[in-house]
C-alpha cells in the first residue's frame, strides 16, 4: 500500500486502489518489529513526552472543574504547581516502582483520584440543594485532598522503602509550603485518612458518616486507618481460608477501591504473589458494594486469547440499542482481572487480550466479529485489574493500556501486620485449650522469623526452581496447627512438637537434600532452646514426629493428632492397605517401611486439608502414585484419574473435568484428582487445572 501505486492486495484475490487523497497514519510506541522498508516509506515524526509537560493535563481538567468547585480553580492551580512535578520528579530519582508507569498517567490518576471528592457537593436533580454553611467549608478540604490524592496516584505505584522515602520528602515540603493541615508525627503519611468530619453526606467514597446541619462544624483531620477495627475477632466456626483479619494493608486497599470504582474509574493492583491482592479485591466486591454493581471475576493465564475474551465479556451484556450494549438498566458491571499479564506475547510482541482491551478503554467498544464493520459500543462497564511484577511466567504490559488505570501498589507486609493476623488467628484456637494465651506472641513472631529466614537462605536456583516461598506457606503453619483440637494440647511440650511438625511439613518437605533438611531442623532447635527455653529432646521425643488423623478406623469424626505409637500406626496402615486390594482388581503390594509411612502421612495432611493441593517430585518408582492411592483410601475420598488414548484432546479433557467438578460439588463426593506428568498431553492442560 506504501508503494507509489497505492494498491492493497487482498488474500481473497481483490484489489483496493487507494486514491489520491488517502494516506495512512500509525501511531507506534517504538520501531522494533518494522521492517526497514516501511520505516523508509513512512515521513517520521518523533514526540519526546518532556517537551509537552504535564501542565496542558492539569489546566485542560482545571477548565472542566465542577461549578461547585471553578472558584477555586487558582487553589488547585497553585498545589499542581508546588507538588506535582516535584513529586514525579523525586520519585523517578529515588525510589523503585513495583510496575513501571509514565509521567502522564501518574498525572491522569491523581485527577481522577481527585473527581471521586467532588459527587458529594455537586446537586443532583431531585434532592435538596447542598447547605450553603458546607460549601463555604469546601476551601479547608482542597488541600488536604490535593495531598490524599497525591500519595494514592504519584505515591501508590512505589515498593516499601521508596513509601518511607516519599513520606519523608512529602512531611518536609508540605511544611516547606506552608500546608495548614499536617501530618502527625509517627508512622508513614500512607498510614493516615482525611476524615472530612461528614462534610461529604452518605456513603459516596468520600467521607465517613451522615450529614446533619449541626455537624458541620466538625472537626477535620487525618485518622489513622485502624482506628475503630482494633479488637477483631475470629467468627466461630468460619474455614480457615475464610478467615479475614483486617489489616491497614487490606483497609486502606478496600477503601481506595470502593472510591476508585464507585466512581467508575478503571484500577489496577499490582504487587508480589501472596500480598492479597486477590482476596482483598473479592472481599470488597462481594461484601461491600452499593447494590448497583455487579462483580464479575474472570482470570487470564498464558492460553487466553482474544476471542475468548471478547466472547466471554459479550456473554455477559444486554443490549440497550443498536450497538450498545451494557448491563441490566440501573446497574453497572465491575469486571475483575486477575493475572492480568499472564497471556502469551505473539509474534511481534503484543498481547492479544490486553490489546482487547485496551481498544475498550481507548473507544469504549470493539468491533463485532460476527458482522463486519460494526461496532459494538459498551457503557457501565469498569475494569478493576490485578498483576504480579512481570517475571516468571508474567510479562511486561504495554503502557497504552496501564496509562488507563490507576495503580495501587500491594506491598510485602509489614511484620507487625503479619504479627498480627497471625496471634489473633492462634488466640481465638488457644482458647479451648489449659495453656491459655501466653504462649501465641512468641509464637507468632518466630514462626515469622523462620519464614524470613528462610526466604533470605533457600534462594531459587535451577537445581531447586521450587525454592519459593510466600505468605501463603507461613499461613500453612498455622493453618496445619488449627487442625489439631485445642483441648488435646496439654503442655508447652505438646504445643512446640505440633509447631516444629508443622514447620518441617511446609518448609521441610520442599527440601530436596538432607544437607538443606538437616540446616532447616537445626534452624528450628535453635528456636526452640534459645527462645523458649525447652530442653529439644522433651520435644522431639521421638524420631520422626508423625501426626495424622486415621488411627480410628470408620469413625465419623477424624481426629487430627500425634501418633506416637509407631507400630499401632503401621498396623493400621496395613488393614487399609488389605481392605483397599480387596476392594480393588489392581492389588497394590506395598511394603510399607518408615519412608513410605512418612510420606503417606505427608500426603493425607495435605488432603485433609481445605484448599489442600500436593506436587509430588521424585524419580519414576519411588511410589508417587501408590501411596497417593493408599492415601486416598484412607481418607475414604474417591480417586479419579484420566484415560489417555490415541485420540485423546482438549474436548475430552475438558468433558473429564467436568465429570470431576460435578461429581465433587453435585453430589458433594469427596474427590483426589491423580494427574502425572506422564499424561501432560498438551500444556492447556495445566493452564485448566490452574
Amino acid at each position: 500500500v506504501l508503494d507509489d501505486n497505492k494498491k492493497l492486495c487482498l488474500s481473497s484475490g481483490e484489489i483496493i486502489k487507494l486514491t489520491e487523497a488517502m494516506t495512512m497514519m500509525f501511531e507506534v510506541a517504538d520501531l522494533a518489529v518494522a521492517s526497514p522498508a516501511t520505516v523508509s516509506r513512512c515521513g517520521m515524526v518523533y514526540l519526546e513526552p518532556s517537551i509537552l509537560g504535564l501542565s496542558p493535563f492539569v489546566f485542560c481538567w482545571l477548565r472542566r472543574l465542577p461549578e461547585a468547585f471553578f472558584d477555586h480553580k487558582d487553589r488547585f492551580q497553585r498545589l499542581f504547581d508546588l507538588f506535582l512535578e516535584d513529586a514525579i520528579a523525586f520519585i523517578r530519582a529515588e525510589c523503585r516502582e513495583i510496575v513501571t508507569s509514565v509521567d502522564g498517567a501518574l498525572t491522569f490518576s491523581m485527577l481522577k483520584l481527585l473527581e471521586c471528592f467532588f459527587p458529594p457537593f455537586i446537586p443532583k436533580e431531585g434532592e435538596r440543594p447542598v447547605p450553603s454553611d458546607v460549601m463555604e467549608r469546601v476551601p479547608e478540604l482542597i488541600e488536604p485532598w490535593f495531598i490524599f490524592a497525591l500519595i494514592w496516584s504519584v505515591g501508590a505505584t512505589v515498593d516499601e522503602n521508596g513509601r518511607s522515602k516519599f513520606s519523608d520528602w512529602l512531611r518536609s515540603k508540605m511544611k516547606e509550603h506552608g500546608i495548614a493541615l499536617q501530618f502527625p508525627e509517627q508512622g508513614l503519611v500512607y498510614d493516615y485518612l482525611f476524615d472530612d468530619g461528614g462534610l461529604s453526606r452518605g456513603d459516596s467514597g468520600g467521607g465517613a458518616g451522615e450529614e446533619e446541619d449541626e455537624e458541620a462544624a466538625a472537626e477535620i483531620g487525618w485518622v489513622n486507618w485502624m482506628k475503630g477495627s482494633e479488637n477483631f475477632e475470629v467468627p466461630a466456626n468460619v474455614s480457615y481460608s475464610d478467615i479475614m483479619v483486617p489489616t491497614m494493608d487490606t483497609v486502606r486497599s478496600a477503601y481506595i477501591i470502593h472510591m476508585l470504582v464507585t466512581n467508575n474509574k478503571p484500577m489496577l493492583c499490582v504487587g508480589p504473589t501472596g500480598t492479597g491482592k486477590s482476596l482483598t479485591i473479592a472481599d470488597k466486591l462481594l461484601r461491600n458494594m452499593p447494590h448497583h454493581i455487579i462483580p464479575e471475576f474472570f482470570t487470564f493465564s498464558a492460553r487466553t486469547s482474544a476471542n475468548q475474551t471478547q466472547d466471554l465479556i459479550d456473554s455477559k451484556l444486554d443490549k440497550r440499542r443498536k450497538g450498545i450494549f451494557g448491563p441490566p438498566l440501573g446497574k453497572s458491571f465491575v469486571f475483575f482481572i486477575d493475572d492480568l499479564n499472564m497471556p502469551a506475547l505473539e509474534t511481534y510482541g503484543a498481547q492479544p487480550p490486553i490489546e482487547l482491551i485496551r481498544q475498550f478503554q481507548d473507544h469504549s467498544g470493539w468491533y463485532d466479529r460476527k458482522v463486519i464493520g460494526s461496532f459494538r459500543t459498551l457503557v457501565d462497564i469498569t475494569f478493576l485489574c490485578a498483576m504480579g511484577p512481570p517475571g516468571g511466567g508474567r510479562n511486561p504490559i504495554t503502557a497504552r493500556l496501564t496509562r488507563h488505570f490507576n495503580y495501587l501498589s500491594f506491598t510485602e507486609m509489614d511484620d507487625s501486620s503479619k504479627h498480627r493476623i497471625f496471634s489473633i488467628i492462634l488466640k481465638s484456637w488457644i482458647v479451648s485449650s489449659p495453656l491459655g494465651p501466653a504462649e501465641v506472641d512468641k509464637l507468632a513472631s518466630e514462626s515469622i522469623e523462620v519464614y524470613k529466614k528462610i526466604v533470605t537462605e533457600l534462594l531459587p536456583t535451577p537445581a531447586k526452581s521450587h525454592y519459593t516461598f510466600n505468605l501463603r506457606d507461613l499461613s500453612k503453619v498455622f493453618q496445619g496447627m488449627l487442625m489439631v483440637d485445642a483441648a488435646a494440647v496439654a503442655s508447652r511440650e505438646q504445643l512446640l512438637r505440633l509447631w516444629f511438625h508443622e514447620n518441617l511439613r511446609v518448609f521441610q518437605d520442599r527440601l530436596i537434600n538432607d544437607a538443606d533438611r538437616d540446616w532447616f531442623a537445626q534452624l528450628l532447635q535453635e528456636k526452640m532452646t534459645q527462645q523458649f527455653g525447652v530442653d529439644v529432646a522433651a520435644v522431639v521425643n521421638r524420631s520422626p514426629v508423625l501426626y495424622g488423623d486415621f488411627m480410628q478406623p470408620n469413625s465419623d469424626t477424624k481426629l487430627y493428632g500425634e501418633m506416637d505409637d509407631h507400630e499401632a500406626m503401621l498396623g493400621v496402615m496395613k488393614e487399609y492397605l488389605e481392605d483397599y486390594n480387596q476392594i480393588n482388581t489392581a492389588r497394590m503390594n506395598l511394603v510399607l517401611f518408615m519412608d513410605a509411612v512418612q510420606h503417606v502421612c505427608r500426603i493425607s495432611r495435605v488432603i485433609r486439608q481445605p484448599l489442600g493441593n500436593a506436587l509430588l517430585l521424585g524419580v519414576g518408582g519411588s511410589g508417587r502414585q501408590s501411596l497417593s492411592r493408599l492415601a486416598t483410601h484412607m481418607a475414604e475420598y474417591d480417586l479419579f484419574q484420566i484415560e489417555l488414548t490415541k485420540n485423546y484432546g482438549n474436548n475430552e479433557w475438558r468433558e473429564d473435568l467436568k465429570t470431576i467438578m460435578l461429581k465433587a460439588g453435585l453430589e458433594n463426593k469427596a474427590t483426589v484428582f491423580l494427574f502425572p506428568d506422564t499424561q501432560i498431553k498438551s500444556e492447556s492442560f495445566l493452564e485448566d487445572i490452574n
